[in-house]
């Protein structure tokens, strides 16, 4: 891995991505748009090339010399509304497949693909699912993660004995020096401000995301073409997440929980307004199928074929924690070594 071409760098996992490459003493190449907001990428080492995976020649321009492919720039909501699922399956599917048929044709010789651990699917049962878990049994039923497994099928389906194509799948993602405002990191910032105000019956996988970029270069490096690479952390129920945050950010954490009945209402009382104003919905009723539900992961695999190892999660807590309260630090924040 010399010549990297990473997309969607501006953003959360990909920013982190890209400052591993540099502590490798790699310039990557970027591809973002010129109108987005690159400050994250004034702190980086990059050759930036101006687009979108949707933008051929650009993609084209982009994938020239280059040996690996680190693929990040996707969609990310949980909301409703034809306008936006029409953007997700633009950017999440047709980029993607757009991407990978450009970087094949130019001689590329590996991509990775972020995937997502929702397209796997979430138990009903307080189980760690791993990469073979039957999507019949245990999809999560909404459109984001029905384009993000569309998209990495897709993916998968394109490697070839001369191109490598291999998905990393983060689960539920914290870390400091976050340039975008990660969900994770959101919620977390209300945690330790004493601001969340209830929980909610349902589990989740923490990952780190300097182990998710971890993860990237090993699949990069490592991983096997045509699979899939679980990235996840420890596997907690969201009273335990709110427990060990409230004790290292010396706050009680709540103990409130809404009745399904309620968040469904809400969520439905969303919708219609939102439908009315007409305007994409936040969140949507489809999404509260998680609760009483597990989002938890086995990573046996990444471990073992790649040497992958996530730190553990109250460090991860700790850093976010101690970086939400001084974002200024965003700079000066030791990194972890590369592990190889």
């Amino acid at each position: 891995m010399r010549t990297v071409l990473v997309t969607g760098a501006s953003s959360f996992l990909g920013y982190h991505v890209a400052r591993r490459l540099n502590e490798r003493g790699i310039r990557p190449r970027v591809l973002e748009l010129a109108a987005n907001d690159l400050e994250a990428l004034d702190r980086l080492d990059v050759d930036r090339v101006a687009g979108t995976v949707g933008d051929a020649a650009a993609v084209r321009a982009a994938c020239t010399g280059v040996d690996t492919v680190l693929h990040l720039a996707f969609k990310v909501s949980v909301g409703g509304g034809a306008d936006l699922l029409n953007e997700m399956r633009r950017v999440n599917i047709e980029g993607t497949r757009q991407l990978l048929q450009q970087a094949a044709a130019a001689g590329v010789r590996r991509a990775v693909v972020a995937g997502s651990a929702l397209a796997v699917g979430v138990n009903r049962e307080a189980v760690p699912l791993n990469e073979a878990a039957s999507w019949s049994a245990h999809a999560f039923d909404i459109p984001y993660a029905q384009m993000r497994r569309e998209a990495e099928a897709d993916a998968l389906a394109q490697s070839t004995p001369g191109f490598a194509v291999v998905s990393a799948c983060p689960s539920f993602t914290f870390g400091p020096d976050d340039p975008t405002g990660a969900p994770a990191n959101t919620l977390l910032g209300k945690i330790a401000t004493g601001k969340q105000r209830f929980t909610l019956d349902v589990g989740f996988g923490c990952l780190d995301v300097r182990d998710f970029a971890d993860g990237v270069l090993l699949a990069a490096e490592r991983g096997r073409p045509g699979e899939r690479y679980l990235l996840s952390g420890e596997n907690v129920t969201a009273d335990e997440l709110l427990a060990r945050a409230g004790a290292i950010a010396g706050v009680r954490p709540p103990r409130f929980r809404p009745p399904a009945f309620l968040l469904r209402a809400l969520a439905g009382a969303v919708e219609l307004y939102c439908g009315i104003r007409n305007k994409p919905a936040p969140i949507t009723r489809g999404v509260l199928q998680v609760l009483g539900r597990y989002a938890w992961y086995d990573t046996t695999k990444a471990r073992t074929e790649l040497g992958w190892t996530p730190r553990p999660l109250d460090q991860t807590l700790a850093d976010t924690i101690a970086w939400l309260r001084n974002p200024s630090a965003r700079a000066t924040l030791p990194a972890a070594p590369v592990r190889s």
